[in-house]
């Protein structure tokens, strides 16, 4: 069952069969990247991620055109170290961070511990995991 919240890992096809027949002729390139792609272009091109709903029967996706440089809700930031608010400023600035990046941010900090720094703010919902291993980013969420 796909919702809002699991919109990114989930994926479906409601009719198996056309979505192999669009495939196997060039129309599609993968099976469930489309929402994973339309999130990674529009933070590419610096923009912010596109806001899904679904209030009812129905599902809006909105895109913005222009960054939100809104600040994030004071609680989250009294609850997260300085690791996690300089990752949060970065995100901010450049739309996105990988895991590498954040490395560059603290490198006197194991590797480990800054995956578990990121892990949490996704736990949180204060950023979003596109893509995975090596082109794994993170955006606002």
């Amino acid at each position: 069952h796909i919702t809002v919240d699991n919109l990114v890992e989930e994926h479906y096809s409601r009719n198996p069969r056309l979505v192999n027949g669009l495939y196997q002729w060039g129309y599609i390139e993968e099976l469930g990247l489309g929402i994973d792609r339309m999130i990674e272009d529009m933070v590419n091109a610096g923009h912010p991620p596109p806001k899904f709903e679904s209030p009812g029967h129905r599902f809006t996706v909105t895109l913005y055109n222009a960054r939100d440089e809104a600040r994030p809700p004071e609680p989250w930031e009294n609850n997260m170290n300085e690791r996690q608010l300089k990752a949060l400023e970065y995100v901010q600035r450049n739309g996105s961070i990988s895991n590498g990046d954040y490395r560059q941010l603290c490198q006197h900090v194991g590797p480990e511990t800054l995956r578990l720094d990121l892990v949490d703010m996704v736990n949180r919902g204060v950023l979003l995991k596109i893509g995975d291993k090596r082109g794994t980013r993170y955006i606002l969420k």
